[in-house]
Protein backbone atom coordinates (compact mmCIF):
# COMPACT_ATOMS: atom_id res chain seq x y z
CA UNK A 1 0.00 0.00 0.00
CA UNK A 2 1.39 3.42 -0.93
CA UNK A 3 2.38 5.80 1.85
CA UNK A 4 -0.23 8.38 0.77
CA UNK A 5 -2.99 5.76 1.02
CA UNK A 6 -1.95 4.88 4.58
CA UNK A 7 -1.88 8.53 5.61
CA UNK A 8 -5.39 9.05 4.27
CA UNK A 9 -7.07 11.95 2.59
CA UNK A 10 -7.75 15.39 3.94
CA UNK A 11 -11.36 16.37 3.32
CA UNK A 12 -12.72 19.89 3.87
CA UNK A 13 -16.41 20.11 4.72
CA UNK A 14 -17.88 23.61 4.34
CA UNK A 15 -20.86 23.95 6.66
CA UNK A 16 -23.52 26.42 7.70
CA UNK A 17 -26.68 26.08 9.78
CA UNK A 18 -28.77 24.70 6.91
CA UNK A 19 -30.11 21.26 6.21
CA UNK A 20 -27.98 21.36 3.04
CA UNK A 21 -24.80 21.06 5.12
CA UNK A 22 -26.29 18.18 7.10
CA UNK A 23 -27.22 16.41 3.86
CA UNK A 24 -23.71 16.95 2.43
CA UNK A 25 -22.09 15.55 5.58
CA UNK A 26 -24.40 12.53 5.56
CA UNK A 27 -23.74 11.94 1.84
CA UNK A 28 -19.98 12.10 2.42
CA UNK A 29 -20.16 9.58 5.28
CA UNK A 30 -22.42 7.21 3.35
CA UNK A 31 -20.65 7.35 -0.02
CA UNK A 32 -16.96 8.21 0.19
CA UNK A 33 -15.81 8.37 3.82
CA UNK A 34 -12.76 6.28 4.71
CA UNK A 35 -11.56 5.61 8.26
CA UNK A 36 -8.20 7.15 7.38
CA UNK A 37 -9.74 10.48 6.29
CA UNK A 38 -8.81 13.62 8.18
CA UNK A 39 -11.97 15.77 8.25
CA UNK A 40 -11.72 19.56 8.44
CA UNK A 41 -15.10 21.14 9.18
CA UNK A 42 -15.19 24.88 8.49
CA UNK A 43 -17.79 27.58 8.93
CA UNK A 44 -17.20 31.10 7.60
CA UNK A 45 -19.09 33.40 9.92
CA UNK A 46 -20.36 36.73 8.67
CA UNK A 47 -20.93 39.15 11.51
CA UNK A 48 -23.92 41.49 11.43
CA UNK A 49 -23.03 44.97 10.23
CA UNK A 50 -23.30 48.05 12.40
CA UNK A 51 -24.98 51.20 11.03
CA UNK A 52 -22.41 53.56 9.51
CA UNK A 53 -23.85 56.81 10.91
CA UNK A 54 -22.05 57.67 14.18
CA UNK A 55 -23.70 59.73 16.89
CA UNK A 56 -21.89 62.31 19.07
CA UNK A 57 -21.40 59.83 21.92
CA UNK A 58 -20.64 56.67 19.92
CA UNK A 59 -22.80 54.39 17.84
CA UNK A 60 -26.48 54.40 18.74
CA UNK A 61 -26.92 50.70 18.02
CA UNK A 62 -23.64 49.37 19.41
CA UNK A 63 -25.24 47.41 22.26
CA UNK A 64 -27.82 45.90 19.93
CA UNK A 65 -25.06 44.99 17.47
CA UNK A 66 -22.96 43.50 20.28
CA UNK A 67 -25.93 41.32 21.32
CA UNK A 68 -26.33 40.14 17.71
CA UNK A 69 -22.62 39.26 17.55
CA UNK A 70 -22.82 37.30 20.80
CA UNK A 71 -25.91 35.46 19.56
CA UNK A 72 -24.17 34.69 16.26
CA UNK A 73 -21.06 33.40 18.09
CA UNK A 74 -23.22 31.12 20.23
CA UNK A 75 -25.04 29.72 17.18
CA UNK A 76 -21.76 29.02 15.38
CA UNK A 77 -20.32 27.32 18.45
CA UNK A 78 -23.40 25.08 18.67
CA UNK A 79 -23.21 24.36 14.93
CA UNK A 80 -19.57 23.30 15.11
CA UNK A 81 -20.18 21.25 18.25
CA UNK A 82 -22.98 19.44 16.40
CA UNK A 83 -20.65 18.56 13.51
CA UNK A 84 -17.93 17.65 16.03
CA UNK A 85 -20.32 15.18 17.63
CA UNK A 86 -21.07 13.69 14.20
CA UNK A 87 -17.34 13.31 13.54
CA UNK A 88 -16.79 11.66 16.94
CA UNK A 89 -19.35 9.01 16.01
CA UNK A 90 -17.09 7.92 13.16
CA UNK A 91 -14.42 5.36 13.98
CA UNK A 92 -11.36 7.65 13.78
CA UNK A 93 -12.32 10.16 16.45
CA UNK A 94 -9.03 12.03 16.56
CA UNK A 95 -8.96 12.73 12.84
CA UNK A 96 -11.08 15.86 12.61
CA UNK A 97 -10.72 19.58 13.28
CA UNK A 98 -13.32 22.33 13.58
CA UNK A 99 -12.63 25.79 12.15
CA UNK A 100 -14.45 29.10 12.43
CA UNK A 101 -13.37 32.02 10.29
CA UNK A 102 -14.87 35.49 10.28
CA UNK A 103 -15.46 36.49 6.70
CA UNK A 104 -18.16 37.67 4.36
CA UNK A 105 -16.54 35.55 1.61
CA UNK A 106 -17.02 31.93 2.67
CA UNK A 107 -15.93 30.48 -0.68
CA UNK A 108 -12.52 32.13 -0.35
CA UNK A 109 -12.16 30.91 3.23
CA UNK A 110 -12.98 27.31 2.27
CA UNK A 111 -10.58 27.32 -0.69
CA UNK A 112 -7.79 28.87 1.40
CA UNK A 113 -8.17 26.26 4.15
CA UNK A 114 -8.12 23.50 1.54
CA UNK A 115 -4.94 24.95 0.03
CA UNK A 116 -3.22 25.60 3.39
CA UNK A 117 -3.99 22.08 4.65
CA UNK A 118 -3.18 20.45 1.30
CA UNK A 119 -6.65 18.92 1.21
CA UNK A 120 -7.59 16.31 -1.37
CA UNK A 121 -11.30 17.08 -1.58
CA UNK A 122 -13.95 19.66 -0.65
CA UNK A 123 -17.51 18.56 0.14
CA UNK A 124 -20.44 20.96 0.54
CA UNK A 125 -24.16 21.22 0.11
CA UNK A 126 -26.01 23.30 -2.41
CA UNK A 127 -29.17 25.28 -1.70
CA UNK A 128 -30.35 24.77 -5.25
CA UNK A 129 -30.78 28.44 -6.11
CA UNK A 130 -31.84 29.30 -9.60
CA UNK A 131 -29.49 30.96 -12.07
CA UNK A 132 -30.85 34.46 -11.45
CA UNK A 133 -30.58 34.31 -7.64
CA UNK A 134 -27.13 32.75 -7.86
CA UNK A 135 -26.02 35.54 -10.21
CA UNK A 136 -27.06 38.28 -7.79
CA UNK A 137 -26.36 36.60 -4.46
CA UNK A 138 -23.38 34.50 -5.44
CA UNK A 139 -22.89 30.90 -4.57
CA UNK A 140 -20.31 29.47 -2.22
CA UNK A 141 -20.30 26.13 -4.02
CA UNK A 142 -19.99 27.86 -7.41
CA UNK A 143 -17.02 29.86 -6.12
CA UNK A 144 -15.30 26.74 -4.79
CA UNK A 145 -15.87 24.77 -7.98
CA UNK A 146 -14.22 27.52 -10.01
CA UNK A 147 -11.39 28.48 -7.64
CA UNK A 148 -10.31 25.34 -5.79
CA UNK A 149 -7.48 23.36 -7.34
CA UNK A 150 -8.83 20.06 -6.05
CA UNK A 151 -12.06 18.15 -6.66
CA UNK A 152 -15.19 19.70 -5.15
CA UNK A 153 -18.27 17.59 -4.43
CA UNK A 154 -21.47 19.65 -4.36
CA UNK A 155 -24.36 17.67 -2.93
CA UNK A 156 -27.58 18.99 -4.51
CA UNK A 157 -30.88 19.43 -2.71
CA UNK A 158 -33.38 16.62 -3.04
CA UNK A 159 -35.32 16.60 -6.26
CA UNK A 160 -38.50 18.52 -5.50
CA UNK A 161 -40.09 17.27 -8.69
CA UNK A 162 -39.75 13.52 -8.09
CA UNK A 163 -43.49 12.97 -8.49
CA UNK A 164 -43.51 14.99 -11.72
CA UNK A 165 -40.64 13.10 -13.30
CA UNK A 166 -42.12 9.69 -12.46
CA UNK A 167 -45.36 10.44 -14.28
CA UNK A 168 -43.64 11.65 -17.44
Amino acid sequence: MAESEQAGRTVVLGVDASEHSERAFDWYVKNIYKETDKILVIHAQEYPTIPAAPYPYGYAYYEEWQNLVEKSDKQVKELLECFGTKCKRLKEREKFKLYKEESNRPGEVICKLAEDEEANLIVMGSRGMGTLRRTFLGSVSDYCVHHAHIPVVVVPPPNRHDDHTKSS
